[in-house]
């Protein structure tokens, strides 16, 4: 997982390479999402053999596990593919067999060729108020940065963890943002002070696993240090709860449940306050569909969630120019 992250954050810094942009020199950058919020009509499910998506019916792309489809998208199949569309408003879900195309639309999908199911009942895991999910999302997309002056600090030190952050057996990561250059981090979880090994910090972002704690709530404060000299410490702490082995457990089958739909077990994390696992999550799916740049209101909002404004930025940005027509896919 942490690889992952890693190379995710170096992809969003090449991105910014490649566009001219950089964070720290965007003038007043002022961009808005879409009037309308856009959420997926639905999802695929259990793809076998060749199954491919498009947005546009010219560049396809394999569809290797749980994939969410928007209006506009085609699904297409091969003599040996097959697929599941399930139906985020009505729960409905429909086979595409073999040799099909199927474009979707608002309200589904409309079989073109091929052979497509009457809808049936199924337990597709949709997540609970997807729409609302994606119009709450829309309000972190937006960029807004000044000119650094010429002096003023490149870098920011008033880093902070998430308010509130829950962690369990098997997701015991924090992240937080980078600093300035040469600085350390001290955690403080109740009575337990710990120095943060300077290697757990990557071009944009702290990653740490914690300790074993026994289950309860914490007060947890993180420290920005410098040399001796404590250079930043929070108002106030966070709260860190630790679940228990029962509620672990639950959890993990709750995760299971969703099966490969990565953003429906990043919604169940979400929920129970393991955001750095549902982080993780997210970022497992944009390592397989690196260019669904649909999908990124979730993962910007996870990122806010998370404090995370280095990675939020530059995920905005790139949001930004997807939408605007300029950048890619």
């Amino acid at each position: 997982m942490n690889k992952t992250v890693k190379e995710l954050s170096a992809a969003m810094q090449r991105v910014f390479q490649l566009a001219g942009l950089s964070v720290l020199t965007v003038s007043a950058l002022v961009t808005q999402a879409a009037d309308e919020t856009r959420s997926p009509v639905g999802k695929l499910l259990d793809p076998e053999g060749t199954v491919e998506y498009s947005r546009d019916g010219d560049k396809w792309r394999p569809v290797t596990r749980a994939k969410y489809v928007f209006e506009g998208y085609q699904v297409k199949t091969g003599a040996d593919g097959s697929t599941s569309f399930v139906n985020q408003n009505s729960g409905m879900a429909q086979r595409v067999g073999s040799n099909s195309l199927v474009i979707v639309t608002a309200d589904g999908i409309d079989s073109k060729s091929g052979d497509v199911s009457d809808p049936f009942s199924t337990d597709g895991g949709l997540i609970a108020s997807l729409e609302n999910k994606f119009a709450s999302a829309q309000r972190y997309t937006t960029v807004r940065r000044a000119v650094v002056k010429p002096g003023e600090p490149t870098c920011e030190r008033n880093v902070r963890l998430a308010g509130r952050l829950a962690v369990a057996e098997g997701f015991n990561d924090l992240v937080w943002d980078v600093s300035c250059p040469g600085d350390q981090y001290r955690l403080t979880i109740g009575d337990q002070v710990i120095a943060v090994p300077s290697d757990a910090a990557s071009e944009s972002l702290v990653r740490y696993r914690l300790p074993k704690l026994e289950a309860g709530e914490y007060d947890i404060q993180l420290e920005v240090v410098e040399g001796d000299a404590v250079v930043y410490s929070p108002r106030r702490p966070a709260t860190l709860t630790v679940l228990d082995d029962v509620a672990s457990e639950a959890l993990a089958a709750q995760v299971e449940a969703c099966g490969d739909d990565l953003f429906a077990q990043a919604d169940v994390l979400s929920e129970q306050g393991v955001l750095v696992g549902a982080l993780d999550a997210q970022a497992r799916y944009f390592a397989e569909y690196p260019d669904d740049f649909d999908m990124k209101p979730l993962y910007i909002a996870q990122l806010q969630a998370l404090r995370l404004q280095t990675l939020r930025e530059s995920e905005a940005v790139a949001y930004n120019a997807y939408i605007s027509g300029e950048g890619a896919p």
